[in-house]
């Protein structure tokens, strides 16, 4: 039997390392204050746009993954350690065979009609997403059925083991859905899209779409009653705008990920708390393989030696920031290889590799000009900026693309119609996410990367019970990655998450990390 009272070290690894030692200063009362929870107020958080809906689980939607989590519960859900706390699911088992995966629910759940929750809503959720290919169906192949022996317990049935389910369960569009509501509806257009039911620790109240979003407190929640009685989420697009609210007062938690040139201040402001940590989030420069320059390898190779990340951390990211060397992200220790890594900047070397590739120098020492593709808004413009002038020590001239992030989807997304691009984005929940960049027939391999080497080790890695199991599969795959060089990893993205120090609970606070989701809200509360 997995119990929740540690992390399920043997299954994901998922802690981070927090910049300091420490993933917050949020201990630290600026305010001096009470330590005794109070009850009572409304908590204003910033959003950066309005939600599409509020159907959890059909599509990606970052803009309600944090109203998500206060609606909706899943069987598990992750921290903002990266470890996996226990939801719905008090605890589970796996076989010894690792074919099933038993899940043992929360008892006396309603949801916030008054109706019972019960087994038969996972199931029915389940069954949702694999069948109308929900945003996390990718995730869910190796399901091969799902059964209830009773109304709190839940089998899962693989038809081969599966190391990343137990991530996959914590992370993105599985939260659970009422069957009573949802079933022989379409998913997409049932009414409850507009006006959620979760099981969640808030309710939802009203959408005033481009103003605000409002949810109050659920008295009958299963678990602990949040503190305060609503959250107010109101959506301010403008990052600037959204900072100039935090410091009025007009905003309680910023909500939005701030620009790295404001972070400093953060952190100096004695009106404000912040949690801080490394995110399983990168920068990254992503190449196109079937591009006619980008397919020589030695060509890639070349650009690697030509970027300096050090100056990238400290020119576009304002010096928040942590140098990349690894084909996965820091945070997945146990499966993170260490010693196979992508070069760090040597100018003289990038130039005899364009000799050696064929090129040849013009009067101006340019070996060939290419273009890179940004999508507008910081810190991507800086770091194309930079990316330019050092590759321009190197002989390569780089015009800058600058796109919308609509424009920038269909051509490099979608259409992989590109030189050279930038990425960031979360890379988690554990070290599972390798399978879908870099395998041939991966969802966000958007490098146009074929290696059997690597798919036969990822589908190697994925096909084990456990993390310990799959761990030597998972670097196996990152020496390949490092070789091949499909993308180059620049900076580890850190977190900074401001808001103010009257507000307490926070989900990234010392006190409450091991128990709130990363934007759950049940345990805040306002000392003022």
């Amino acid at each position: 039997m997995k119990k929740f009272l540690i992390p399920f070290m043997l299954i994901i690894a998922l802690v981070l390392v927090a910049c300091s030692g420490d993933n917050t200063n949020s201990d630290i009362n600026k305010s001096g204050g009470s330590d005794k929870p109070k009850e009572g107020g409304t908590v204003i958080v910033g959003l950066s746009g309005d939600p599409l809906d509020f159907n959890p689980n059909a599509k990606g939607d970052d803009d309600a993954y944090a109203i998500h989590q206060n609606i909706f519960n899943r069987l598990l859900k992750l921290n903002n350690n990266q470890e996996v706390l226990p939801d719905l699911a008090k605890e589970y088992e796996i076989s010894k065979d690792g074919l099933e995966v038993t899940f043992h629910l929360q008892e006396s759940v309603k949801w916030h009609d008054g109706e019972p929750f019960s087994s038969e809503d996972v199931k029915f959720t389940f069954d949702t997403i694999i069948k109308e290919n929900g945003q996390a169906s990718g995730s869910l192949k190796a399901v091969k059925e799902i059964t209830t022996p009773d109304e709190n317990t839940v089998v899962f049935h693989l038809d081969r083991k599966d190391s990343s389910l137990i991530g996959t369960l914590s992370w993105y569009g599985i939260f659970i859905m009422p069957k009573h509501i949802y079933e022989g509806t379409d998913w997409t257009t049932n009414p409850a899209n507009h006006q959620p039911v979760g099981t969640g620790p808030f309710k939802f109240v009203e959408h005033d779409k481009g103003v605000s979003i409002t949810l109050e407190r659920n008295e009958d929640y299963w678990g602990d009653v949040p503190l305060i009685d609503r959250v107010v989420f109101s959506i301010i697009p403008d990052a600037n705008t959204a900072i100039q609210a935090l410091n009025n007062g007009e905003l309680d938690i910023l909500g939005i990920s701030p620009p790295f040139a404001e972070m400093e201040g953060f952190k100096n402001n004695p009106q404000l708390d912040y949690g801080e940590a490394v995110w399983p989030t990168r920068f990254q420069l992503a190449f196109n393989l079937k591009d006619k320059t980008f397919s020589d390898l030695k060509v890639r190779q070349a650009v690697a030696y030509g970027i300096d990340k050090q100056e990238i951390i400290q020119k576009a990211l304002k010096g928040i920031g942590e140098e990349s060397t690894t084909a996965m992200v820091p945070a997945f220790k146990e499966a993170l290889n260490t010693d196979d890594v992508f070069p760090g900047r040597d100018v003289e070397k990038a130039k005899q590799l364009l000799e050696e590739a064929g090129y040849k120098a013009d009067s101006e020492g340019i070996y060939f000009s290419t273009k890179i593709d940004v999508f507008s808004g910081e810190p991507f413009e800086d770091i194309a900026t930079v990316i330019r002038e050092n590759l321009a020590e190197v002989g390569i001239d780089v015009s800058i693309n600058i796109m919308e992030s609509a424009a920038w989807s269909d051509k490099v997304w979608d259409s992989k119609n590109y030189e050279m691009s930038l990425l960031a984005g979360y890379q988690g929940p554990g070290p599972g996410a390798l399978v879908g960049r870099f395998t041939s027939e991966g969802s966000m391999n958007i490098y146009n990367y074929e290696n059997k080497k690597v798919d036969e080790a990822l589908t190697n890695a994925t096909a084990q019970a456990t993390l310990e199991e799959s761990g030597p599969y998972y670097k196996e795959a990152q020496k390949y990655i490092v070789e091949d060089i499909p993308m180059l990893p620049l900076s580890e993205w850190i977190s900074v998450q401001p808001y103010h120090n009257y507000i307490k609970g926070h989900p990234m606070s010392k006190e409450y990390i091991d128990k709130t989701g990363f934007t759950e809200f049940t345990y805040i509360w306002i000392d003022k």
